[in-house]
């Protein structure tokens, strides 16, 4: 049997074994913990820079997101005060149509047409006062209403054309705000303010005085004039309805865009901790191993120097 002191190229292996093997598990740990693949010992400036890229991207895309869900909630805020402005039209025709009969006295009539005034002011009132960021959306007479307003959906993108760069198709230009108007003169509906200061309760209102305000500008087309002022409503409705019809499928769109990106990202960039937690026991095991073996280069060098001792 032979004894050697020390075999510099076997501790020169295990040396590097052990060293190689606790890098390999600096590198585990840092992926576990960080949940990224990108540590001090495995840069990939490749994959980084791809990730990067995508990161912009992804960035990129939930501006547009924020900025078609502000576009939104404009357009709610609009719709919002439409359909109460709707409701009021309703009871207005209701009103009238109940103090067009016979079936009820003058100061009868006249009690309904003080409600009538009041939400003829109430129409008045919502028109003006409905804003968003301070730019009326239903009075486009306002001087602070823009001549156009412009909805950006994503990064600027020139569509080409024969005749070189033409509009960016990533903006959504709204020209018609200025022809939205749900004022009670714009829509056609009367006050009755006159005839209630020409009346008194003790008089009330006679069923005469109240017939032209059932009365339509285009009596040939619209049966009350209640009726026109909702198909003028309505076609300012349809302004705002068609641009929120397409912001929503712009942000569908947007979503699905972003989760394919994000998914790519995630396997460029995202630790796989199934397959590292294998790596980490598989460093340890090797660790363990090298320091074993080094250990026992340490006895056999130990036992060589009891013999020595033993023949002296």
């Amino acid at each position: 049997m032979g004894f050697n002191i020390s075999d510099n190229a076997i501790l020169a292996q295990l040396q590097r074994n052990l060293a190689k093997a606790k890098d390999e598990q600096a590198d585990t740990i840092g992926k576990l913990s960080t949940g990224k693949v990108f540590t001090q010992q495995d840069p990939r400036p490749a994959d980084r820079a791809i990730a990067e890229s995508m990161e912009y991207r992804i960035r990129s895309l939930n501006t547009a997101k924020r900025n078609v869900n502000d576009s939104i909630s404009l357009l709610n805020t609009a719709e919002s005060g439409m359909n109460e402005i709707a409701n009021i039209i309703t009871r207005m025709k209701e009103i009238n149509l109940t103090a067009a009969s016979s079936t009820i006295s003058n100061q009868e009539r006249r009690y309904l047409f003080i409600e009538y005034e009041a939400l003829h002011d109430e129409v008045n009132r919502i028109t003006k006062t409905t804003e968003f960021n301070g730019i009326p959306l239903l009075y486009g007479a306002s001087d602070k209403v823009p001549d156009t307003m412009v909805f950006r959906l994503g990064d600027p993108y020139l569509e080409e054309s024969f005749f070189g760069r033409g509009q960016d198709v990533n903006t959504i230009t709204f020209a018609d705000i200025k022809n939205v108007n749900t004022t009670t003169e714009a829509l056609g509906l009367q006050s009755a303010r006159e005839l209630l200061e020409d009346t008194n309760d003790i008089e009330g209102v006679e069923l005469e005085d109240i017939e032209d305000f059932i009365i339509p500008e285009e009596d040939d087309i619209f049966p009350t004039s209640y009726d026109q002022a909702l198909t003028v409503l309505s076609t300012s409705r349809s302004i705002y309805g068609a641009l929120q019809s397409r912001f929503n499928r712009v942000l569908d769109y947007i979503d699905v865009y972003q989760e394919n990106i994000e998914a790519a990202k995630s396997k460029i960039t995202d630790t796989d901790y199934a397959q590292e937690v294998t790596n980490l026991l598989k460093s340890k095991v090797l660790i363990n191993a090298n320091t074993a073996l080094l250990a026992q280069s340490a006895i056999d060098a130990q036992q060589t120097l009891q013999l020595l001792n033993a023949v002296t």
